[in-house]
């Protein structure tokens, strides 16, 4: 091939000579195609009979060298002159560098020195969009397979390619339900301000997290299940274990329901009364409070009164800005809450009391005849800051949210906060309207950890990668105010007595079962969304 094009090269520089009317190659067409892949192609015209592409990615070509990319097209497509590279991976702002060759009438021309920088997508795929296809038709919740590309028939040549795979993540149940409209299966590519796992993505509107709980146990590539006492800031009355009666995976959902501790024990032959290590299967602290409790303590330091469990994405998958939808049905019962939470991976802006942060994309308890809807920030723990930023559903009891399943959503942007709930938006920080963090102040008051959050930008302590927490707690001594509301029943503790664990249990003990009749919480679906 390249003897023949030195011929044509040498009939061209002849013709030159000769006079003969020289001919311009058409401008180069580049389509980048997300995930993966891109196509150069000119039009077709008469006296055409070869078109070559030579290109590099993100470096200048050295004069007329062949480039990592070296094809030529020997046959036309559609009217149209294609070469076609399906596994290269191009990102937003990467730069192709190149020249084309086109054998036009015998002669060969060229054209030089082409830049092209990638601004968005164009449609998928057509090896992305057959396997999203299959993921969505197929059951058994998540599938990931490699999408393998080929070399077109219709070229003549050597390649270096990049390498991927393409997966998705769907179940039967796909209907993608949330706040605000989101087309996750749309066309087009527009630039994310997402980043998962430290990597900043490429387009709005990817699926970065999805688990359907198809199985029946979670995910240990997806979750990590706690196993510890709870402790600050807190200090709910539960030991967080991993535990078939408390915590199960199955008909397509996770189901959370709590046991009496001393139930357990006593089926598991462990006196209550005794020192309890959890041992190497804590995931707290070693030798701390989160793993090692007194039983005979009558403080906050004691065995918890209650067994419950929490799950979470921490050391598999973080996220800063994006789009969260949990499908769900809260627990309905006195003195309980589902704990929705994303949590900082790193506390940047200062370490306990919630001061790097906490979003509440659901948080609810009963009071009387009525359940209560919360979502937003959590900013520091203590009272006098923690409902500052932290905003409630009205009129929630027209959702029925103990008996029936809702979308909860949290939106994650460069610029504001929002909380949802089937798609109605009830709650939204922007710092440029309500004012940065780092200022709050309330009576005249301001936050300790002020000065780092001032080295922050206008969104911190929520300018970090965040994980997804999965949970059922119960009591405590922060998120049931004394006087928050009239508590009807009457709250059983009071946050600041030591025996506020054992007040609680002597409340419910006997009748636990008709106190949690309605308390389980059931998780249909956890996704997340770049945006």
């Amino acid at each position: 091939m390249w003897q023949q094009r030195f011929i044509v090269v040498m009939g061209y520089i002849i013709a030159m000579a000769l006079g003969i009317p020289s001919y311009e190659v058409p401008k180069a067409k580049i389509v980048v195609y997300y995930p993966k892949g891109f196509e150069v192609s000119i039009p077709h015209e008469e006296g055409i009979t070869l078109f070559a592409f030579h290109g590099k990615l993100n470096e200048e070509m050295e004069g007329l060298e062949a480039g990592t990319w070296s094809r030529d097209i020997v046959k036309t497509r559609n009217g149209r002159w294609s070469y076609h590279e399906r596994n290269a991976k191009l990102r937003i702002g990467d730069t192709l560098y190149y020249w084309t060759y086109v054998i036009y009438n015998g002669l060969g021309y060229r054209e030089d020195n082409g830049v092209f920088t990638v601004r968005e997508y164009a449609n998928y795929t057509t090896d992305a969009v057959e396997e999203r296809k299959r993921a969505e038709n197929a059951k058994g919740g998540s599938s990931s397979s490699s999408a393998g590309g080929s070399v077109d028939s219709d070229v003549i040549g050597s390649t270096g390619t990049s390498s991927g795979s393409a997966g998705n993540a769907n179940s039967n149940r796909d209907s993608h339900e949330g706040a605000g409209v989101i087309d996750v299966h749309t066309d087009e590519c527009k630039p994310s301000q997402s980043y998962k796992n430290g990597l900043q993505q490429q387009c709005t509107n990817q699926l970065l997290f999805e688990d359907n709980f198809s199985g029946t146990q979670l995910s240990k590539d997806r979750w990590t299940v706690e196993e510890r006492f709870a402790t600050k800031p807190d200090q709910e009355f539960a030991l967080y274990l991993n535990v078939p009666e408390v915590l199960q995976v199955k008909n397509g959902m996770v189901r959370i329901y709590p046991e009496l501790t001393g139930s357990h024990f006593q089926q598991h032959n462990r006196p209550l009364n005794i020192k309890h290590d959890i041992g190497p299967r804590c995931t707290g602290r070693a030798n701390s409070e989160e793993c090692v409790r007194d039983g005979s303590a009558t403080s906050y330091l004691s065995i918890p009164p209650f067994i419950a469990a929490q799950f979470s994405t921490k050391e598999h998958f973080s996220f800063k800005y994006g789009r969260v939808d949990i499908r769900a049905k809260l627990p309905r019962a006195n003195w309980v809450f589902p704990q929705l939470w994303l949590q900082p991976v790193n506390e940047k802006y200062g370490v306990g009391d919630y001061q790097s942060g906490q979003m509440r994309i659901a948080f609810s308890y009963v009071n009387g005849t009525k359940m209560h809807l919360f979502g937003g920030l959590i900013v520091n723990a203590n009272s006098s800051w923690r409902w500052e930023k932290m905003c409630e559903l009205p009129n929630a009891q027209q959702l029925d949210l103990g008996n029936d399943f809702h979308v909860y959503t949290l939106i994650w942007t460069e610029e504001h906060i929002s909380v949802a709930v089937d798609n109605e938006v009830y709650c939204n920080f922007n710092p440029d309207s309500h004012g940065r963090l780092a200022n709050f102040n309330k009576d005249e008051l301001e936050l300790p950890n002020r000065v780092l959050l001032r080295k922050g930008s206008k969104m911190a302590p929520f300018d970090q990668e965040f994980y997804i927490t999965v949970g059922y707690g119960i009591g405590g001594v922060n998120d049931f105010n004394e006087g928050l509301y009239d508590w009807q029943p009457q709250k059983p503790w009071e946050n600041t007595n030591e025996r506020a664990m054992s007040t609680l249990l002597k409340a419910v003990e006997k009748n636990f079962d008709d106190w949690l009749e309605f308390g389980e919480l059931l998780i249909d679906y956890v996704r997340v969304y770049a945006i």
